[in-house]
């Protein structure tokens, strides 16, 4: 379980700035001031000691800075009833996004809520970090990601083509979306709400056509793509000529999405040659911007990635591990089979001893060893804080204590030498639990498990369930 110490000795070298509050008087006894000398509690007109929902209240709600996040949905606002209400729940940590309008700054802000050491009531450690680097690439890259988007509406807009979404999702009535362009080529009321758009669009096929638009849909669900022509009854222009071609996409659990374009082409349908070229040079327009638009994309694929990993041992990173067991959609999170925390042991001696240089190799050799573990079993390592790391499993091939053993044996056999210890290498201690009925649990059990490892003798695993038996 986290400890005012183990915040301390994470935070106060890498944050802007680090204070603590009781939760139940909610008063903040000293200015609050970054390690650049930028004194918070007084530009808001405060003075200490001070009430946090009053200066949560001016930093909010009077336009001085922007709540951007925050990342505990249960969380409605920042306040002293809400992170006690949390920590009565067991929520031990709430994070919050916040942009500074005044020095352009995004900000991370932390808050660890846990008994103090020495009264033991109920306090906030909070720790703000500067994250503003990556928050100003992300921007960059959505940017270019929406002037892309834009670029591609407006070429296809501009050859006279519609664009569609068909949503069929089960248990549902079909539903359509039609760009403006779509909305104009049908003579469709904008004010049409989804369903009635696939029925005013469905209804107007004329019935001899019905069975080709069958199978181009049929096609498009079972091959990914389609593509035909048909005959269609306008509202005041009568029957048209309409070319359609779209791809799918399923939903899962959901159903399926069709996407694609619309044209007309009464007009040239007894000129085929030159209306095949029209088609081939819009859809070659299309899949050059599309090829555009997909480099952007991975860009930002790379730019996501970097944002996600620990920057001195290429683990995840603690923000990518909080939107894991946040995350209620993918059903990643669900597929959790145990968790595991491990500690270098006596990682401070070997600092002092050897230096800090020599400790980040350590961090480096034993990230890189995890990394590749982590790749062969179905697993996620990130580093927790400090010498802390912590890894999720989701395999059901290897059990738990397998791979806490194997882990164990790993850093071991790394032969990482420190004379410092009787074990003359760099060894760690780790603790784990399988009970994952309740994932914001997990984490407090395996850092119990790991600190009775280090009771143990360090060098080895400890399941928290057997544990419990055991006591």
């Amino acid at each position: 379980m986290l400890s005012q110490g183990m915040i301390n000795q994470v935070y106060l070298e890498r944050a802007l700035y680090f204070y603590d509050f009781d939760l139940e008087d909610g008063i903040i006894k000293a200015d609050i001031i970054d390690k650049n000398g930028f004194n918070y509690t007084q530009t808001l007109g405060l003075s200490s000691p001070c009430s946090f929902d009053e200066l949560m209240k001016r930093f909010y709600d009077e336009n001085y800075y922007g709540l951007w996040h925050v990342a505990d949905a249960q969380i409605n606002k920042l306040s002293c009833e809400e992170l006690m209400k949390a920590y009565r729940e067991g929520r031990h940590f709430v994070e919050a996004f916040i942009y500074l309008p005044s020095q352009d700054q995004y900000q991370r802000i932390s808050y660890y809520l846990i008994p103090d050491d020495v009264s033991g009531k109920p306090h906030a450690w909070v720790s703000a970090i500067d994250i503003t680097a990556d928050e100003k690439s992300r921007e960059v890259i959505y940017g270019q990601l929406r002037n892309d988007k834009s670029e591609i509406e407006d070429i296809i807009a501009s050859a006279n083509i519609g664009m569609w979404h068909i949503y069929l999702f089960d248990g549902q009535k079909p539903k359509m979306k039609g760009s403006p362009t779509m909305l104009s080529l049908m003579g469709a009321n904008e004010g049409m709400s989804e369903e009635e758009l696939y029925d005013f669009w469905y209804s107007r096929i004329k019935k001899s056509s019905i069975p080709s638009v069958t199978a181009s849909v049929e096609e498009m669900i079972n091959k990914g793509i389609s593509e035909n022509t048909y005959t269609w009854k306008h509202p005041t222009k009568g029957e048209m000529f309409v070319r359609c071609g779209g791809t799918s996409m399923k939903v899962e659990g959901k159903g399926i999405v069709l996407r694609g374009y619309h044209s007309d082409v009464t007009d040239i349908v007894t000129s085929e040659t030159k209306q095949k070229q029209l088609l081939r040079d819009a859809l070659d327009e299309v899949k050059k911007q599309k090829k555009l638009l997909q480099e952007a994309l991975d860009n930002y694929k790379e730019a996501d990635y970097d944002r996600r990993r620990d920057f001195l041992t290429g683990l995840r990173n603690r923000q990518d591990m909080f939107e894991l067991l946040q995350d209620v959609l993918s059903g990643k999170r669900e597929r959790i089979k145990s968790m595991f925390m491990m500690d270098i042991d006596n990682f401070k001696l070997l600092n002092d001893h050897y230096g800090h240089t020599y400790g980040d190799e350590c961090l480096e050799r034993i990230g890189d060893a995890l990394n590749d573990y982590a790749n062969k079993n179905n697993m996620y390592f990130y580093r927790y804080g400090g010498e802390e790391m912590l890894g999720i499993s989701f395999s059901d091939d290897k059990p738990a204590a397998t791979i806490a053993n194997e882990v164990v044996k790993l850093v071991a056999s790394l032969n990482i030498v420190r004379g410092d210890v009787p074990a003359g290498v760099v060894t760690v201690s780790l603790g784990y639990t399988t009970d994952n009925s309740r994932y914001e649990k997990m984490i407090d059990k395996a850092d119990t498990a790991m600190y009775k490892a280090k009771e143990n003798g360090k060098n080895q695993a400890v399941c928290y369930e057997e544990m419990q038996i055991n006591e």
